[in-house]
């Protein structure tokens, strides 16, 4: 494989990036993982990295080996489709994440051969993985660009690919002063595969070349491919008969969210006998499950009921990583980060054809904004909006089936970006695209 003498970066920036913030965003983690438990986890995951990794990789013939990075667990959901695509025609995969909760949840993925942490983006760590690791190709799911790694990869003969590529206006409005170190990591790809047309222009204007290229989001293949492996009854203790029962899904949900739900809900359970409430929380601590019980009188907590139980109007679902699963049981869905950071993935329901109610921050989801506007999303700001969009969407089939429809055609008009990702990522490791 042919080095490449990368020229994008000054020795300069990279010195200053290298000794001076890596080493002090090194010191940040290092004083958290002192007070977080998240934080102490990806320490203790890295101690042993490359050891571990030497080993794994040991066992993986060399040749044809693709890299893929992600933040965390959200990122890697997006290259899974990717990912099965090229492993069924004979890739070896390397995977890689960021954070301690993405490796936790995906250490034991079947189509990975090896699923390790990136270590600090120091040079030496970024040559030594590389060097293990030995990729025709690395694929960066979305953002997380490592200056290093990149630059080592380059180095070594790789190809960097960045999937899913969204281009990241607000970051660069919010630090104008980056705007020039940007322009040079996103120039160490040789391919940038965005979502839509309206980044590629971002990207192609701001990289002041055209690089990039329109195949669309592997979320939407990684929401139907879910669906489709969908075995709900082996993973939930409860029953509810869709026949009789309306059921509202909270997914995701925060504090904020569930401040403006929690009133109109309960009333609305007093109205409608047959009203069920699933409630599911982002973060599903114990102080969280208390809280909820404060606000929800009459609920149950899934990991306290019996097999086969059904007498229920609200339920606390106290396990992560089965809210997609449960909105198949779903007539409306409410997708909660709205009323902070940002809405959460609101694919997941519309791929089950659910009417989707948020907070007012969807500003950040492209589909998010598409669904609103074509009516498959409905907004709401306070309890009033709140209790009015529920009500409405409970009293009335006709438009929850109208809503949910808009929502499940959007998700089936956009599936296929995974094999177009993969058929470039392909003819990358194997050099007929250049």
């Amino acid at each position: 494989m042919a080095k490449q003498k990368v020229e994008t970066i000054s020795g300069g920036q990279r010195l200053l990036y290298s000794y001076v913030f890596m080493p002090l965003m090194h010191l940040f983690f290092f004083a958290m993982s002192f007070f977080n438990k998240k934080t102490r986890r990806g320490f203790r995951g890295r101690k042993n990295l490359f050891a571990e990794l030497d080993n794994k990789l040991s066992k993986v013939p060399e040749g044809n080996r693709i890299w893929f990075h992600a933040s965390s667990f959200g990122e890697f959901e997006q290259a899974k489709p990717i990912i099965e695509i090229l492993k069924q025609a004979g890739y070896r995969i390397i995977v890689s994440l960021f954070s301690p909760s993405g490796f936790d949840y995906s250490r034991n993925y079947q189509n990975a051969d090896v699923v390790t942490y990136i270590p600090l983006d120091s040079p030496w760590n970024a040559a030594k993985f590389v060097s293990l690791v030995k990729p025709c190709v690395v694929v960066v799911m979305r953002y997380d660009l490592w200056l290093n790694h990149l630059i080592a990869a380059k180095e070594f003969g790789a190809k960097v690919v960045i999937a899913d590529a969204t281009f990241p206006v607000k970051l660069l409005q919010r630090a104008d002063f980056l705007k020039n170190f940007f322009r040079k990591l996103y120039g160490l790809s040789d391919l940038i595969l965005t979502t839509t047309s309206e980044h590629k222009k971002l990207f192609d204007f701001f990289l002041g070349t055209e690089k990039s290229m329109v195949v669309g989001d592997t979320r939407f293949d990684r929401v139907y491919s879910r669906r489709a492996d969908n075995k709900i009854s082996e993973k939930i203790p409860f029953v509810i008969d869709n026949g009789k029962r309306t059921v509202v899904v909270l997914g995701s949900t925060w504090r904020q969210d569930t401040d403006v739900l929690a009133p109109g809900l309960n009333r609305l359970s007093k109205k409608f006998s047959s009203l069920t409430v699933l409630v599911v929380p982002h973060e599903p601590t114990s102080e969280e499950v208390g809280r909820l019980r404060e606000q929800f009188p009459t609920a149950r907590v899934m990991s306290e009921i019996g097999a086969g139980e059904r007498e229920f109007s609200f339920l606390i679902v106290d396990r992560v990583g089965i809210l997609s699963q449960l909105y198949v049981l779903g007539d409306v869905a409410y997708v909660g980060g709205g009323f902070g950071a940002g809405v959460h993935n609101v694919l997941e329901p519309a791929v089950y054809g659910l009417p989707i109610i948020t907070g007012p921050r969807i500003d950040r989801s492209d589909e998010a904004i598409h669904l609103l506007q074509t009516g498959g999303l409905f907004f709401v700001k306070d309890a009033a909006a709140a209790y009015r969009v529920l009500y409405g969407m409970i009293e009335n089939s006709l438009a929850r089936k109208k809503a949910g429809d808009i929502a499940k055609a959007y998700v089936d008009q956009h599936l296929g970006a995974s094999n177009a990702v993969a058929t470039r990522v392909r003819d990358l490791c194997d050099g007929t695209l250049l």
